[in-house]
């Protein structure tokens, strides 16, 4: 099955590099999708990982699911954090959970809708190949 009829890219707001992959069927939680919509999920991860890597000049990556309330979740859909990663990015390397936690705080330095959706069409084009 191809993965992107059950799974979609979105570029991260954040001050640093993030994308986030999700399943188009709406759940709230990893259980509540089915062993396929899991398994197109983490495929497309796994490229798009392998992408950010190569755009942000990274070796490692962080990847991150919330799976409910109580594990930081904030947003009522299933969605798998991509962050690309390089050596003392944060000064401790889980700081990492702590800017995510940060994403509904207006405090937080955005990016502009223009930059995530060019970083969404550059993931576009290396997906293409």
């Amino acid at each position: 099955m191809d993965p992107f009829l059950r799974a979609t890219v979105i570029a991260g707001n954040y001050d640093f590099q993030d994308v986030l992959v999700a399943p188009i069927r709406c759940s709230l939680r990893l259980s509540d999708m089915t062993s396929e919509e899991i398994s197109d999920m983490f495929l497309v991860v796994q490229k798009v990982q392998c992408v950010m890597e190569k755009i942000h000049q990274s070796a490692s990556s962080s990847i991150v699911v919330q799976d409910g309330k109580d594990a930081g979740q904030t947003i009522k859909h299933v969605h798998v954090h991509i962050l690309p990663r390089k050596p003392k990015d944060f000064l401790h390397n889980d700081y990492i959970y702590a800017e995510l936690q940060k994403q509904n705080q207006e405090d937080i330095n955005w990016r502009s809708e223009e930059e995530m959706a060019k970083e969404a069409n550059l993931i576009k084009e290396y997906l293409k190949h």
